[in-house]
């Protein structure tokens, strides 16, 4: 019997622009890093969708009890990072393999900021 596979995860993230100083090619790599620090990434590529430009990493969860869980929480890890340096949109979790890749979560950069409370 062959070592059981890990699941397979590709992420999907609008890039709607950059803030100043950055260069829109220091993006991708900056990604990848950030999501390499706790997964392995299997690929990472640009590709523009509906006119604009998006992030896709696909990584691999270690197998556990909860994929999908930590999956989504490195997605959204990824996307409050990778708000430091660029204005992000929608973003798309799926799970693989192969040609099947299935959406498990979507959601908006926005709503993976943190609130910063302000007393008046």
């Amino acid at each position: 019997m062959k070592g059981a596979e890990l699941p397979s995860y590709r992420v999907a993230v609008d890039v709607l622009g950059v803030h100043p100083g950055v260069a829109p090619p220091e993006v991708l790599p900056r990604a990848e890093e950030i999501l390499a620090e706790e997964h392995l990434v299997e690929d990472r590529s640009v590709e523009i969708t509906g006119g604009r430009p998006q992030v896709h990493l696909r990584f691999l969860v270690p197998s556990g009890a909860d994929g999908d869980g930590e999956a989504e929480a490195a997605v959204r890890g990824l996307v409050r990072r990778l708000s430091a340096m660029a204005v992000l949109g929608d973003w798309a979790l799926r799970r693989g393999p192969g040609r099947r890749w299935r959406t498990i979560r979507t959601g908006r950069a926005e709503e993976d900021l943190p609130e910063h409370p302000v007393d008046f």
